[in-house]
């Protein structure tokens, strides 16, 4: 198991497909009445391939005679700054790093400085926030202890804290009722993971800033939480319950929209369309349906995951390669070290470069250019 350049884009080609294809299957299914909870099986999908960037054992190669190629190639060339090369190849890896860092670095200020602030807050104290609490617990089957603080900063109910969660008031005026609605949406997120699921695409971003098809990822994965907690919530609620938490919402829309909520889950998180999508799935909850096409999309997630771990597309070699190449004798056959790739020797001739050692060349002899020399 193996990272290699063409493991990584092979990794990132899928994951945009798989990502293009749950935006499109969101948007245009305007309640998810056929899908419910399948969705999740094509978002977690995603998820676990970008987290394994990798070449296995059973990997299957496939070559690119033209675009990898000239990709390689590309990768390959450079500059010379002194006695140093340079590839493209390590400019766009140190670029990358450096963005990595930096964004990672916001988000630990901007964690560190939200905990400043919340610590100090007050508790809240216009309700008997302890008795729903334990109400809501009982209900759930849980145990969980949860700070509710009163946050003046904040327009909209937010769950803030992975271990030891707070749940943030607003200042405005909420009814026994709606704090009941908000408690609940906002534990019903803790108790699904929902805030794990939420900082790993946080880290996902950071890592990959210059990729939006993890944005958009982490977009449709925010309405999709968002629906699933709300039709657990209102699961056999009647229809004048069922308006009474839509307006319990909207009240929190109107108060406002934090501008950043990067490491919360708020209880009024989008608007538009996803906002519409929202109130469709909780006044029909059809989360829990079965059909036959959500089955279909489940299935032909698992398929198209397994299928974007089997195959990798390496780049086509122009020159012409003895047939010795295939199991190339280590006794005469070697790599030269070069400054960011590997000259590649077979029977003391030159055949190309690399700029990984995988098979069939894991066996050879590597060599600096100055040693080959002395020898």
């Amino acid at each position: 198991m193996t990272v290699t350049m063409t493991s990584l884009l092979s990794c990132l080609t899928s994951s945009a497909l798989l990502t293009v294809l749950a935006w499109v299957i969101i948007k245009y299914d305007s309640s998810l009445r056929v899908m419910g909870r399948y969705i999740c099986v094509l978002l977690t999908a995603i998820i676990v391939r970008i987290l394994l960037p990798v070449e296995f054992g059973f990997t299957i190669t496939l070559f690119s005679r033209h675009l990898l190629t000239g990709l390689r190639d590309f990768m390959f060339s450079g500059l010379r700054l002194g006695g140093c090369y340079l590839s493209v190849g390590q400019i766009l890896l140190a670029m990358w790093i450096a963005g990595a860092v930096c964004s990672i670095f916001i988000r630990i200020r901007e964690y560190v400085h939200s905990i400043h602030i919340i610590e100090k807050c007050p508790g809240y104290f216009k309700h008997d926030v302890a008795t729903i609490i334990r109400r809501i617990n009982s209900e759930c089957g849980k145990e969980g202890k949860f700070c509710v603080l009163l946050v003046p900063g904040i327009q909209s109910p937010s769950i803030f804290g992975l271990v030891k969660p707070k749940i943030l008031m607003p200042g405005g005026d909420y009814t026994e009722e709606e704090i009941y609605y908000i408690l609940k949406h906002e534990m019903l997120h803790y108790y699904q993971h929902d805030m794990l699921v939420k900082i790993l695409c946080e880290v996902f971003c950071a890592v990959y800033w210059w990729n939006p098809a993890v944005f958009v990822l982490k977009k449709l994965v925010a309405r999709v939480v968002e629906i699933r907690v709300d039709c657990l919530l209102t699961a056999g609620f009647s229809e004048e319950e069922k308006i009474r938490y839509l307006q319990c919402i909207v009240k929190s829309m109107r108060s406002g929209m934090q501008e950043r909520t990067s490491l919360m889950i708020t209880f009024a998180a989008q608007r538009g369309e996803a906002m519409m999508q929202r109130f469709g799935c909780i006044w029909e909850n059809h989360w829990a349906e079965k059909g036959r096409k959500g089955l279909f999309i489940a299935v032909s997630s698992c398929l198209l995951f397994m299928a974007s771990m089997l195959f990798v597309v390496e780049p086509w070699y122009e020159v012409d390669i003895p047939g010795t190449f295939e199991y190339p004798d280590s006794e005469t056959s070697y790599l030269l070290e070069q400054d960011g790739y590997y000259e590649v020797y077979v029977e003391d001739e030159f055949v190309g470069k690399v700029l990984e050692i995988a098979e069939p060349l894991t066996g050879l002899k590597i060599y600096e250019e100055d040693l080959k020399n002395e020898e």
